[in-house]
């Protein structure tokens, strides 16, 4: 009987243990700076979005969103409105849009062209 309870009690600390670790672990990934200037590649879960965000300083920054699809435009150009305003914390964004602006036909006549990632310069400006 007391081994069955010391075992338990072992199995408790060891998992006690490994909990601590994994949440020590987790916490020092999310401490890593990015590179200033230095492209990062991303994936937004909530509007299923490619893309790549380059930092030059807190209030310029460099996105550049995948282009996947016609259909996927408008979650794209949702996700830059709402990425802008994250990134900006409380300031306001002024986008730049550099290329990538698809025109918007209900039914197209012809296939459409490949089109080039979407690009933009977000500043915030206080």
């Amino acid at each position: 009987m007391e081994s069955k309870r010391l075992s338990s009690y072992n199995n408790q600390c060891l998992a006690s243990i490994l909990v601590i670790l994994s949440i020590l672990l987790l916490s020092a990934c999310q401490n890593i700076k990015a590179v200033p200037g230095k492209p990062e590649k991303h994936y937004d879960f909530d509007h299923q979005v490619h893309y790549e965000q380059t930092k030059y300083n807190n209030a310029h920054y460099l996105l550049q969103i995948k282009s996947d699809s016609y259909r996927h435009f408008l979650q794209q150009s949702v996700f830059l409105l709402r990425h802008s305003q994250r990134l900006c914390q409380g300031s306001t964004p002024q986008i730049t849009l550099q290329q990538g602006v698809q025109g918007f036909e209900k039914l197209p006549t012809s296939p459409r062209p490949y089109q080039p990632d979407l690009v933009a310069q977000v500043r915030c400006i206080k």
